[in-house]
């Protein structure tokens, strides 16, 4: 689960880094900078650096205006070095959303919740799909008996043929029933709730994903589709726009 969660983060993170295009960017600002600190942070700050021009660094918010709103930004960077800036004086602060005006959790917080459910349901799938090579699961009074039949089994699963001597072996070991329909009913409504999360988190930045493919989509299906991607992304829209206005403005 824990490799698997590193995965899904980095998949979904990869995803949605991908939502939007910037055109005039100098080479000192590249777009994915960007991206990943209002995807991660849920706040970009961008800043005429003396050296090396605009740029954008991690670093931290203070101070309150009258909307409890930060108005200054502290940096430490190794290249940059450090100073304290203030915002819409001489940095400009791009925000992910409007909630993340007071959050500033980007959209870290989704990725890293459906990663986790992901990872959760890849672990069952293995487990479950693992266990429907075995319809009988050996079953021994000690631990001779059980390396016998152990030793048999390896036997028999690389293509030789083993005989068990053991007299009381009808006494000491027996099969039980391991594998069954209800496994494998598991893995199907598991693989379709993995989809469903997938799609879930997609339709949360914005990609249309038809989950269920029919034969036919009523207009209003399709609308109804198209305006709730359209709700869960023209506010993040509208804050870059907003952010990428000021940065024009104040840089030129």
């Amino acid at each position: 689960v824990k490799k698997g969660y590193g995965y899904y983060v980095s998949l979904l993170t990869e995803k949605a880094n991908g939502m939007y295009i910037y055109s005039g960017l100098p080479d000192s600002l590249p777009a994915d900078q960007i991206e990943l600190k209002l995807i991660l942070d849920g706040f970009c700050v961008v800043f005429n650096h003396p050296k090396f021009g605009l740029v954008t660094c991690g670093g931290g918010l203070s101070g309150i205006d009258k909307y409890y709103l930060p108005t200054n930004f502290v940096y430490a960077q190794p290249a940059l070095g450090s100073g304290n800036l203030i915002i819409n004086k001489n940095c400009i602060i791009i925000y992910n959303s409007s909630i993340d005006q007071y959050t500033r959790s980007g959209l870290s917080e989704i990725i890293q919740r459906s990663a986790r459910m992901l990872a959760d349901i890849d672990s069952s799938i293995s487990i479950l799909t693992i266990n429907t090579r075995a319809t009988k699961l050996n079953v021994a009074a000690n631990d001779s008996i059980a390396k016998t039949v152990n030793h048999a089994m390896q036997k028999i699963a690389d293509g030789e043929i083993e005989t068990i001597n053991t007299q009381s072996l009808l006494d000491l070991y027996k099969t039980v029933d391991w594998n069954s329909e209800q496994k494998q009913q598991e893995i199907i409504e598991l693989l379709n709730a993995k989809q469903q999360i997938m799609a879930s988190f997609l339709s949360e930045i914005g990609v249309k994903n038809f989950t269920e493919k029919k034969e036919r989509l009523i207009t209003d299906e399709v609308t109804a589709d198209d305006q709730l991607l359209t709700i869960n992304v023209e506010d993040m829209v509208n804050y870059r726009r907003n952010g990428i206005d000021k940065i024009n403005k104040m840089f030129n």
